[in-house]
């Protein structure tokens, strides 16, 4: 019986209050997917792998 691996990778919110205070100039995303009113954002250097299970992710759930 296959069983898939889990990868779990940490993520950090920010509010718009947060961003502005952030000292580095803002980097521009490389991808962006809107769900419903969510906005899933992909920056330079991203691992594809990452962008992978997102996607895997959200079109198992999309039910």
């Amino acid at each position: 019986m296959p069983t898939d691996s889990l990868t779990i990778v940490p993520v950090q919110l920010e509010t718009k209050e947060d961003s502005s205070r952030n000292q580095r100039p803002p980097v521009k995303p490389i991808c962006t997917i809107q769900i419903q009113e969510t906005k899933v954002h992909f920056y330079p250097d991203v691992k594809p792998f990452i962008i992978q299970t997102v996607l895997r992710e959200l079109t198992r759930h999309d039910h």
